[in-house]
This record gives C-alpha cells, sequence and structure tokens, in this order.
C-alpha cells in the first residue's frame, strides 16, 4: 500500500531532476510566454516519463529519497498547475504522493514504539492527508483521459464509468484505488470514508481486468480478501454487477473457490510468479494478514525470512521499496511479541 539539500535532490533524481531544476530556473527567469509554456511542457513530460519516476524507484537509499521526496512533490505541483490539463502528470503526480505517503510517512508511524502513540497518530493523519491528495489527483488523471468518466463514476453508473477505462489506464486506478485504501488503513474509524471503499475495490478490480500481470495488484488483493470487511466486496457486487461477474469469472477460470484464504494464497503466488520471486510485499502481507490473524508463528517466520533474502540487486527497478519493505521485515520480527499471544 509509503514519507533539502540541493545536492541531496541532485544525486536522488540523478540526471532527470538536474535538468529540471536547470528547466525551472529557465522557466521562471523567461519573459516569453512561448518560452515559458515550452519549458512547461518539456519538464511535465519528463517527469511523467518512466525516467522520472525511475530516478526515486531504483534509489539504493531510502533515507536520501525521503528527505527528497517533499521538494520533489511540490515542483511536481508547481509544473501541473502551470499544466493542469496534462493528466500523465496528474497520474505521475498522484503516484509519488501515494508512494510517500505509505513509505516514509505511514509506514515509520506505525513502527513507532506505543509510549510514542501521539507522534504515530499525528503520522497517520497526515498519512491520510497525503493519500487523499494522492488519490484525488490519479482520479483527476483518469477524468482528463476520459470525458465522462467523472460524471458516469459520481453519479453511481459504476459500470458504464469503468468501461470507459482502457489498458493504459490500468496502472492510474491501481494506484488511485491503492490510495483510496491507504486513506482508510490510517483511520479505521473513519465510518464516511469506509462507505466508499466499494469504490476503491470496483478501481482495483477493473485495474486487474486491464492488466493482471502487474504483481502489485495481487498483493493488495491478498489484503482485499483477508482485511477488507466482507459488507464492502457486497457492496462493489451489487454497486457494480460487471466487476462482480468478472471477479466470479476470473477465480472460475483460476479453479478458485469463494473461501477468501484460498483466494489470498492464490493471489500470493501469482504476485511471485509475475516478479520471479523478487517481491517482498507479498511476503509481507502474508505474515500481517493470514499468519498474524491465525496466530502463526512458524508461518510468520517463514514469510518473514523470505521477505529478507530477496536480493535488492535483483530487480533493480523496484531497489527503493524493497529495501524499505524489508525494514519493515526486520521491525516486524524484532517485535514478534507484541503480535502473538502464544509463548514465544
Amino acid at each position: 500500500m509509503y514519507p533539502v539539500a540541493v545536492e541531496q535532490i541532485i544525486v536522488s533524481m540523478k540526471k532527470g531532476l538536474l535538468w529540471l531544476i536547470a528547466a525551472l530556473a529557465l522557466f521562471a527567469l523567461a519573459s516569453c510566454g512561448s518560452i515559458q509554456k515550452a519549458a512547461v511542457h518539456s519538464v511535465a513530460d519528463m517527469l511523467s516519463s518512466s525516467e522520472g519516476s525511475g530516478a526515486f524507484t531504483t534509489d539504493n537509499d531510502p533515507q536520501l529519497v525521503g528527505d527528497s521526496l517533499p521538494l520533489a512533490l511540490k515542483l511536481y505541483e508547481i509544473i501541473l498547475q502551470k499544466d493542469p490539463e496534462n493528466a500523465d502528470l496528474a497520474a505521475a503526480t498522484g503516484k509519488n504522493f501515494v508512494m510517500y505517503s505509505g513509505a516514509f510517512v505511514q509506514m515509520p508511524a506505525d513502527m513507532l514504539d506505543d509510549m510514542y502513540w501521539k507522534e504515530a497518530d499525528e503520522g497517520r493523519a497526515r498519512a491520510k492527508k497525503l493519500y487523499q491528495r494522492g488519490r484525488n489527483y490519479l482520479m483527476e488523471a483518469l477524468y482528463l483521459r476520459h470525458e465522462d468518466f467523472q460524471g458516469l463514476f459520481e453519479s453511481g453508473d459504476y459500470d458504464a464509468g469503468l468501461a470507459l477505462l482502457k489498458e493504459e489506464d490500468a496502472d492510474v486506478a491501481y494506484w488511485a484505488g491503492l490510495g483510496w485504501l491507504g486513506m482508510a488503513s490510517t483511520d479505521p474509524f473513519d465510518m464516511e470514508l469506509a462507505t466508499t471503499l466499494d469504490k476503491a475495490a470496483m478501481l482495483l478490480f477493473r485495474s486487474m481486468e486491464l492488466d493482471e500481470t502487474n504483481p502489485g495488484i495481487h498483493d493488495i488483493m491478498i489484503q482485499l480478501q483477508i482485511s477488507l470487511p466482507s459488507s464492502i466486496l457486497v457492496n462493489m457486487r451489487n454497486n457494480s454487477p460487471a466487476t462482480a461477474a468478472y471477479m466470479d469469472g476470473y477465480y472460475k477460470a483460476a479453479g478458485i473457490d469463494e473461501n477468501s484464504k484460498n483466494r489470498a494464497f492464490y493471489h500470493y503466488y501469482r504476485a511471485l510468479a509475475l516478479s520471479d520471486g523478487n517481491s517482498v510485499s507479498p511476503h509481507i502481507t502474508m505474515a500481517t494478514a493470514v499468519a498474524i490473524k491465525e496466530q502463526d508463528v512458524p508461518a510468520f517466520r517463514d514469510y518473514i525470512d523470505k521477505a529478507l533474502s530477496v536480493d535488492p540487486e535483483s530487480n533493480p527497478d523496484s531497489r527503493l521499496m524493497i529495501l524499505i519493505y524489508q525494514k519493515k521485515a526486520q521491525w516486524l520480527l524484532d517485535n514478534i511479541e507484541n503480535f502473538f499471544l502464544v509463548d514465544l
């Protein structure tokens, strides 16, 4: 589901943001409107490209990235304000907000000692607002890409709205759903928010329908099956028959029955297969969503060991998140006594 010196910015973002800073300086000084417009479009294209996000995800120093991201996020917003119709830039901005909130705000807050409960609550409250900002940018990206999507989705005609989304929208729908669920994970007592989570589930299932090969979608599906209240999926089925039909057909084709645990295990192994075993988060999800729930200490240790055994260099494109999740895995192992009632 992710928390400034100029030198740090340049190092963490490498060539991409070095050019970005230079372009912003040119933009600020330019008196010609056409030069400003050209500079904005050029920077926007760079930020929304795979190279723009890769400057973060391939880094091997989480603290450096965490220190650098706040300024980078504001730069994204500044450019987006100048180019508000740029759907790809809105999507990139939202994705980075969701990632930052989960990895660098919520996760550190959740890992604080109980004696720092006030700081933890403040961190989760901040994470909720950042998740929401990211979710809103991602939804705006979908609205910009599909003229009728907002009206249909907000009026409750979910199936017609979701049908507008195409394969190239799968990643945006995935991150929007992830940000939506992230908001709820920081504040489980927000009942008003909880009543909207069926929409997040719709977006996630539509994302899976459009691109089933994304390992991340299977990781979040583990949580949907195990951790999400069953009433949310019931509401989703009632409000989006097309989503329900897809879900039923998908599991039937995979030979999986309606048992939520069986479906969770299916998504776990599917995520590992799609990532060639080089993903950490599915192991952590199973440890926290299944092993702790069942008070299965051996299974918990096994999942954590598997998470810690992943070589960050095995998947350079996800090096940053592997390191971050392995830190979480080590913390879970170091605090195992807090999660189990049995004698360890």
